[in-house]
């Protein structure tokens, strides 16, 4: 049987209910095993990214439909009906036919005959339930694993967003999440960008001085010579904001600790220009061999990478610091549904305190009147503002720096920090807080 994007598919699946790994990590162990064509390739990063974040939902209507429980079935067979629940409610543009055919074809190669006989009884009862009734799922919607994720962090949630909140919350972070890029404006301008890029196939809008939002065509975007010459760079505005809100100045010298992959970095380099320095680094070298390689395609000439752990190693005092601290990403979900499922509630407390050994550490490196971003992709307080008010507690000689930045004003909240999230801002879910020595 032909290896296409199904097979590869139900093959990350499985690995990753098994490792209980990072997505992008059984993906990329499945690619390198098989060596899908590309089209393949791309529908499996769909397919899988589309089934893991709808998991929850999948498995509820998976039950209802088949009337066995979830755990009663063959770890294979629960990833192809998975993968057929998905196309034949979700996918459009996949005819029901070919989904079933293919997968009933699928279940044969992977399992038997005999369980192939079962994908076919139940993707068609799905079919007919759905075209007998539109609304067969009502009595789903109303269960706590509809909106798939684990309940310790929809009790959260509800908690901090209230009940009208979580719900938005959660039909923003269920849905594929729009695709930005930046422009980098030393190289190009934003019109002319959008002008190349659109005769290249995808659309694009404006969305702010150095941002555009894709539209359609967003696959596409590797190929095109505005991003091979690295004029151009995915990026969400929100992890943006957090350089705009460091602010680096030409000829500074800037610390980005905890900076694989460098999308930021690269940012910082744009702005602090060719007589400024950033000294990007991570504790991973292979992340920091990542962002390392990447430097070509910008010609970049002012950031030098290396392997640092921040909260122990020494670095050069800094005009400016920038700590993007690992944290339990939840701030993220949206684009890397994988979080929600592999984090655990120790893991907030783990990282908060991880957080504050590199916050507390990597202050000492700033120079007097110097400026140190602390940064995070999550929404949970206790990795952001209670890491940052405890630090401020325990070290008089820094304060909060509030007042006005480059950041939309409706991105900083009541503190004065950069706080944004998914459901109300349309970007990322981020936090930011501005310290200085004083």
């Amino acid at each position: 049987m032909k290896q296409d994007a199904r097979f590869i598919s139900v093959k990350i699946l499985n690995r990753f209910e098994k490792k209980n790994e990072q997505l992008v990590m059984s993906r990329n162990q499945v690619f390198s095993s098989f060596k899908p064509e590309s089209i393949d390739k791309s529908r499996a990063m769909v397919l899988t990214n589309e089934v893991i974040r709808l998991r929850d939902r999948l498995d509820l209507m998976i039950e209802d439909v088949s009337g066995r429980k979830i755990n009663r079935l063959d770890p294979s067979l629960l990833s192809i009906l998975r993968v057929g629940f998905y196309e034949i409610i979700y996918d459009e543009s996949i005819p029901d036919y070919a989904a079933v055919d293919s997968l009933v074809n699928l279940t044969k190669t992977v399992l038997s005959r005999k369980a192939s006989k079962l994908t076919n009884a139940v993707l068609r009862n799905l079919i007919r339930y759905r075209d007998k009734d539109s609304n067969w799922d009502e009595s789903l919607k109303k269960k706590p694993k509809w909106v798939s994720l684990p309940i310790w962090l929809q009790k959260k949630w509800k908690y901090q967003f209230g009940e009208s909140g979580f719900f938005a919350l959660v039909n923003c972070i269920n849905q594929n999440p729009k695709i930005f890029v930046r422009v980098d404006l030393t190289k190009n301008t934003v019109d002319d960008a959008k002008e190349s890029l659109l005769e290249s196939g995808i659309e694009v809008e404006n969305y702010s001085d150095s941002f555009l939002k894709i539209l359609t065509g967003s696959g596409k975007i590797f190929s095109t010579d505005l991003f091979q010459s690295g004029q151009v760079s995915i990026q969400n505005p929100a992890a943006g904001a957090i350089v705009e809100f460091l602010d680096p100045l030409e000829g500074e010298i800037v610390l980005d600790v905890c900076a694989a992959p460098g999308t930021k970095s690269l940012f910082i380099a744009e702005r602090v220009g060719e007589k400024g320095r950033v000294l990007a680094s991570d504790l991973d070298q292979l992340r920091a061999n990542r962002g390392k390689n990447d430097l070509d395609r910008h010609r970049r000439k002012n950031i030098e990478w290396s392997v640092k752990d921040a909260t122990q190693d020494n670095f050069i005092m800094a005009d400016k610091i920038l700590i993007d601290a690992p944290c339990t990403g939840t701030g993220v979900i949206g684009r890397k549904p994988d979080i929600r499922w592999r984090r655990k509630p120790k893991d907030i407390s783990d990282m908060a305190t991880l957080q504050m050994k590199l916050l507390k550490h990597m202050s000492q490196f700033l120079n007097d009147g110097g400026t140190l971003v602390y940064g995070t992709c999550s929404m949970e307080p206790e990795e952001n503002w209670n890491v940052v008010e405890q630090f401020l507690k325990l070290n008089a000689d820094f304060k909060l720096m509030t007042g006005p930045s480059q950041v939309m004003p409706d991105w900083i909240n009541e503190m004065g920090c950069l706080s944004t999230f998914p459901h109300i801002h349309g970007v990322d879910g981020l936090f930011a807080a501005r310290i200085t020595r004083s």
